[in-house]
Parts: structure tokens; C-alpha cells; sequence
């Protein structure tokens, strides 16, 4: 199932107390259709080294080269994973993506397993509703089950979902050979057997669906004779013009909409992990970036008139404190 919107960025996590060195925690955060899920990357950093709109370690050095390239490796694999969900038809989202990612399949089950629960419903039933031979019957045919997995694929388990006729009926051939088929060999053979037809007879239906609307389609068509080509061109364009125009007026506007709720989050993003950004709003808009030796800094000019002063572009010296204060806005 494809999402309507989808982000991938790194950020440093405001921590609750400050490091004594003031390094933070890299975290990635995937976003699936306004819905955000956080992974700690197990990286530090510090914030002056960091490029808060790119999601990356500033400078040249090896440090940060390597930990750039870090956070690409971690980004490929969050795209590999969405790619996965594609191909299995799975539901995008950020929460299944995050699983993948950490090794988690909550949908995962196997034989041995499911075997080994039913055998347990069974022996907390024995002397009630069976007797201790039919518990002892199972629990063979579990061993058995065990040492074919592990002759044929060379498992400890076996994933239910991977569950096909091979499995079945190279099984039972083994437990024919031995003149052992139980109960349990015969359940897994008539499931895969029903699990077969109800595939068969549901590819029957589509087939017969299939031909039916094309049989439809073909009684419904009405032929259309034009005196020359300007007439067929116009004819055609009158068809398809208001469709057309109705597919670029909803292209349009959901290219804005997910432009717009990317922006969106973008800006809630920092809201959320900088508690003081509201109050350095008019600072960021006003202020001026010169960069020089390489780095980027704030410039800022003694305060010009007393009683007024440019937010963003001045600041005031406090001479009782010895402080210098850049005003953030006008209450």
C-alpha cells in the first residue's frame, strides 16, 4: 500500500540534562503519512559540528566524514525497507519500517512453534477431553516434524508463512515411508490441499470476471466513422480534455499539499526539539550570516540609538554585568 507523504531526517536530541562535554544523541526520525517514529543511531555529536536543515556533521574532518557516511548507510537501509513492504505488498508505514529495521516481525510464525502450543493446549486437557495416548501421538509426530526440518533445510524452525506443497508432500512421503502419518501430518496435508484449491478457485473467478467485462466492453462499443482527420482530432480532444484537465488540477494540488506538509513538519520538527525557538524566530529572519576561515557567524553592531535596537542586527552591552545582550523581540 503506497503512503501519501514520507520523511527521513537526522536530528540531535534535546537531552534533559546536558553532557559535561555538550554532546548529543543522533536520532533518525521516519515520518509515514504525518505519523513519526524515532530511532536512536547510537552516535553522539556535538551541535556546533552539526547542520540542522541537511541532518549532517559539518566540516572535513575524518570524524565527520565517517559519521556522514554512517547516516547514509542507515538511510539506505530505511529505503531498502520500504522497498521490502512494496514488494510484499505490506502496508508502508513508519512503525513497520521501524521493525525491519530493528529485526522485528510481530506477523512471524512457525511450525515448531504453533506445533508446540497446540501440544500444550492438549496436555493441560489430558484426563478431561484426551487421553494420554493421543498427547503422547503428538508429541512424536512433533519430533518428527523437528528432524525433518532440520534434514531438509537444515532449520531449527520453519516460517508458516513459507508453508507450500513441497513441504507437505515431501513430508508425507517421509512419514508414509516410515508407516507412521499421524494426525498432525494428515491436518497439515488437508490445510495445504484446501489452502491450494480455495488459490485455484479464486484464480477460476477472476478468469471468468475477466471475460466477462471484456465481453461487456466489446458488446458496449459503438463504432465512430470521421469525414477526414481534423474532425476525428477534435472529436478525440473533446473526450479526453476535461479528464485531462481534471488529472493536472489534482496532480497540482497534491504536489502542494505534500509540499506543504512537509514544510510543515520540517518547522514542527524544530519546534519540537529546540523549546526556545519560538523566541529566536524574529532573530533567524533578521539576522546576518557572513561566513569566513570557513565557518558561519552571526553578525551583530553595537546598539545605534538609545531606547530603540534592530532585532537581529544590533546588540546591548549590560555595563553593570559586563554581559552583551541580543534582544529576541518586543514585548
Amino acid at each position: 500500500m503506497l503512503e501519501t507523504s514520507f520523511g527521513l531526517n537526522f536530528f540531535l536530541k534535546t537531552p534533559r540534562n546536558e553532557s559535561p562535554d555538550g554532546t548529543r544523541h543522533i536520532y533518525m526520525r521516519i515520518t509515514v503519512n504525518r505519523q513519526p517514529r524515532d530511532i536512536a543511531t547510537k552516535r553522539i555529536w556535538h551541535p556546533s559540528k552539526w547542520n540542522i536543515r541537511a541532518g549532517r556533521a559539518t566540516g572535513n574532518k575524518e570524524d565527520s566524514k565517517e559519521l556522514n557516511s554512517y547516516l547514509d548507510s542507515l538511510s539506505a537501509k530505511v529505503f531498502q525497507a520500504k522497498k521490502a513492504l512494496l514488494e510484499t505488498d505490506k502496508e508502508v508505514t513508519a512503525d513497520a519500517i521501524k521493525n525491519l529495521l530493528l529485526g522485528k516481525d510481530e506477523d512471524k510464525r512457525t511450525i515448531l512453534t504453533i506445533f508446540k502450543e497446540h501440544n500444550d493446549q492438549i496436555s493441560a486437557l489430558v484426563g478431561a477431553d484426551f487421553a494420554a495416548g493421543t498427547l503422547e501421538r503428538y508429541e512424536t509426530s512433533l519430533k518428527h516434524t523437528r528432524e525433518y526440518i532440520k534434514w531438509k533445510y537444515n532449520e531449527d524452525d520453519f516460517d508458516i508463512k513459507k508453508l507450500d506443497f513441497e513441504f507437505i508432500s515431501q513430508f508425507e512421503y517421509g512419514q508414509k515411508y516410515a508407516q507412521e502419518i499421524d494426525d498432525w501430518s494428515a491436518l497439515l496435508l488437508a490445510e495445504v490441499e484446501e489452502h491450494f484449491e480455495r488459490i485455484k478457485a479464486d484464480v477460476d473467478q477472476s478468469v471468468d470476471a475477466i471475460d466477462k467485462a471484456a465481453a461487456a466492453i466489446k458488446s458496449n462499443q459503438r463504432p465512430v466513422h470521421f469525414s477526414d482527420k481534423r474532425q476525428a482530432f477534435y472529436y478525440g480532444l473533446a473526450t479526453s480534455l476535461p479528464w485531462s484537465v481534471v488529472a493536472i488540477v489534482s496532480l497540482c494540488l497534491f504536489s502542494w499539499l505534500i509540499s506543504t506538509g512537509e514544510e510543515y513538519q520540517e518547522r514542527r520538527r524544530i519546534v519540537n526539539a529546540y523549546e526556545n525557538a519560538p523566541q529566536y524566530r524574529i532573530l533567524m529572519e533578521n539576522g546576518e550570516i557572513v561566513q569566513e576561515d570557513g565557518s558561519n557567524y552571526l553578525k551583530l553592531r553595537p546598539q545605534a540609538k538609545k531606547g530603540d535596537v534592530l532585532i537581529g542586527r544590533e546588540y546591548v552591552f549590560d555595563k553593570k554585568s559586563k554581559e552583551m545582550r541580543i534582544p529576541l523581540g518586543r514585548k
